[in-house]
């Protein structure tokens, strides 16, 4: 995966900025390195490429199995640390189904066991009143959850999809009559969390068109930016692929229940048709954590890497990118990273959401396993469209998706959010006043 230094990020200027550095704090679940998973890219490239105009300080938790590296990374762009040790409550097995369980009765979504702790709390408090901060910057809508509990500050959603949306499609997709009902819950559970939550923000950033439509339509947020989605393109050295390798690839973080359906989803009801037309191809899952209900699909054809330091030689033996999702929400750094080496893309209508892509310019859109498969075969076959495709893939990246020219739009978020906020003040100082004024 991508990583920047400092050194390679200290030529990096926003032209545009003026204004005294700000001091802010960032509530984040994990520190964003390892650059595997597709939020953690966003943060780590967006964060790193403007840290150096301000004082940041990044609350979070750490994998003690790989902090030391990742901190010595984040540290290196001048961000100060801050981080507090966890164990995962959703380790597969019965106390997952346990906690399930207890769950049903309370009003919060499940995820909030996981995200919800006393010590975080506690931490981000004593950190609040050390320091005056300009701004808390929450990295994720379940970090909204802490916002009731500070001061009055500026406050600021980095929202990298409608959460809702995962849940809704979860159940609209789940087959299992005892889980069905479950997931109806959470998606409701989650729906009025996401709502009450993100309409404590003063400014929210989306990462879609899509998104921001939603948050202000469905949720009622009254100022909503747009910051995308984007990749790193000096990162990937646009070559055409090897059709002949017959090898496919789906890149995702294999421990995310959206990416393990699309999983699902390739081998059982598209892959089966591929191979019909087609039975010397393969494909590989490149990600980290695929669960052992993904491992028995592992054959000769079939291979699963786990985490990988650098996805570039992967991606440079495939000879198509497939993005099978069907539960997705926000967009995907996957699709961007493909069309930035030089992979042809077949994705669902879904997986291809909140991207300014053209079906059958820029990728390749299929509404079902047949179309699907239909694609994969196409472009094993057709290298004069491949050809095409991708050369104009790697241009929409290069103009509208490169890191370089999103990062600038998070500084002004920031300074949008601290406007609001004072003339919010401003308005609750002057209805103050009124009031006492009436007789």
């Amino acid at each position: 995966m991508p990583g920047l230094n400092g050194a390679q990020l200290s030529s990096w200027q926003n032209p545009g900025h003026k204004e005294v550095p700000l001091k802010i704090l960032v509530l984040d679940e994990w520190i964003p390195y390892p650059l595997v998973s597709g939020k953690k890219l966003r943060s780590y490239h967006l964060l790193a490429r403007v840290a150096h105009n301000h004082k940041i300080t990044y609350l979070c938790f750490a994998d003690p199995s790989g902090e030391e590296v990742a901190r010595k990374q984040i540290e290196s762009f001048g961000i100060r640390l801050v981080t507090l040790p966890r164990a995962n409550p959703f380790d597969s097995g019965y106390k997952l189904y346990l906690l399930a369980l207890t769950n049903l009765i309370s009003p919060a979504p499940l995820v909030m066991k996981k995200h919800f702790r006393k010590d975080y709390l506690a931490t981000m408090r004593e950190l609040v009143r050390d320091e005056e901060f300009d701004l808390i910057h929450c990295e994720w809508t379940h970090y909204g959850a802490y916002i009731g509990a500070l001061p009055s500050r500026p406050r600021f959603l980095s929202s990298h999809n409608i959460e809702a949306m995962q849940w809704q499609r979860l159940y609209e997709h789940e087959e299992n009559l005892v889980k069905r009902p479950f997931l109806y819950l959470e998606w409701q559970k989650m729906f009025r969390f996401e709502k009450g939550v993100c309409r404590k923000f003063d400014h929210i950033a989306a990462v879609s068109e899509d998104d921001r439509d939603k948050f202000k339509n469905l949720y009622g947020c009254e100022s909503v930016t747009l910051i995308p989605n984007g990749v790193d393109v000096d990162y990937y050295n646009f070559a055409l692929p090897d059709l002949t390798k017959k090898s496919l690839v789906f890149s995702a973080s294999l421990d995310a229940f959206a990416n393990q359906d699309a999983a699902v989803y390739f081998m059982e009801s598209i892959f089966p048709k591929i191979l019909e037309k087609d039975s010397g191809v393969k494909v590989m899952f490149l990600g980290k954590d695929p669960p052992s209900s993904l491992r028995k699909y592992e054959s000769e054809r079939v291979t699963f890497t786990g985490t990988v330091d650098d996805v570039r030689p992967y991606l440079l033996r495939s000879s198509v990118s497939v993005v099978p999702i069907r539960v997705a929400a926000g967009s995907r750094i996957k699709i961007l990273e493909a069309m930035a080496a030089g992979l042809p893309v077949v994705s669902t209508p879904e997986g291809a959401e909140g991207l300014e892509v053209v079906a059958g310019e820029h990728i390749l859109i299929a509404r079902n396993e047949n179309e699907f498969a239909g694609c994969v075969i196409q472009l094993l076959n057709d290298s004069s469209l491949v050809q095409s495709l991708t050369t104009k893939a790697r241009r929409l990246v290069e103009e509208r998706y490169d890191w370089e020219g999103i990062a600038p739009l998070l500084e002004q978020a920031w300074e949008e959010t601290i406007l609001r906020f004072r003339q919010r003040e401003k308005r609750r100082a002057q209805e103050k006043g009124a009031q006492k004024r009436c007789p």
